[in-house]
């Protein structure tokens, strides 16, 4: 294995009606919206005028993030690879319920910051989201010492996978993103070698209104 660290460019996906709607869609399939595809073309054109290249493109399978990289693909001549570890937090039965039912009469975030190893009937728990998305980091990392990679992913799961990575904590739920925003992970070889070089930086996105990402349901937000 290489001793090189690899560059990993964190782009979430474009908007979608989830976002505007305030309701949760993890694993559900949800388009983006005119806005978000709006956003999907800034951020491509940003990432291949004024960034080094890529060498590798990784998507979520959910539409809303390989529609936003085939738009980032399109201007780098890089073709997406589907990467179902860095899909959305599923939460089963509890896909498509507003965010503040989800803390008002679910108590949802105590219950995921008191226990990692919660979840919604047929639902994931942060532990579960966490530990796939840092593997498939951890994967990206190995099979791409030392170059620039960008991954399409998702608020919920970059959240609790930075956490986990930086941290060393399951529900350190404080680094959510906004719609197309890009951050910078540096991940060496070891497990524990990762760091932050940039979050949530959205100057390219200058002149597309963007929804606050925390005002998805009290402190916390997601899809």
């Amino acid at each position: 294995m290489s001793d090189q660290a690899t560059t990993i460019i964190l782009v979430r996906h474009g908007e979608t009606s989830a976002n505007t709607e305030r309701v949760w869609h993890g694993s559900t399939d949800t388009a983006l919206s005119d806005r978000g595809w709006e956003q999907a073309r800034l951020v491509a054109r940003h990432l291949a005028e004024a960034e080094p290249p890529a060498t590798a493109l990784y998507t979520s399978h959910l539409q809303r993030a390989s529609n936003t990289a085939r738009e980032i693909g399109k201007a780098q001549s890089l073709l997406p690879r589907i990467d179902r570890g860095v899909a959305e937090y599923h939460l089963g039965a509890w896909e498509g319920r507003r965010f503040h039912d989800l803390l008002v009469q679910e108590d949802f975030w105590t219950r995921i910051h008191g226990d990692p190893d919660f979840a919604p009937a047929e639902g994931e728990s942060v532990r579960q989201v966490a530990d796939r998305f840092a593997d498939s980091m951890r994967k990206i990392a190995e099979t791409h010492p030392g170059e620039r990679v960008i991954v399409v992913s998702h608020g919920g799961a970059m959240a609790l996978g930075l956490g986990w990575l930086i941290d060393g904590h399951y529900s350190s739920w404080k680094r959510i993103m906004n719609n197309c925003a890009i951050s910078e992970l540096i991940l060496g070889p070891k497990p524990r070698l990762a760091r932050l070089a940039r979050l949530n930086d959205s100057a390219h996105l200058v002149g597309v209104e963007l929804a606050d990402p925390r005002d998805l349901g009290g402190d916390e937000g997601s899809d």
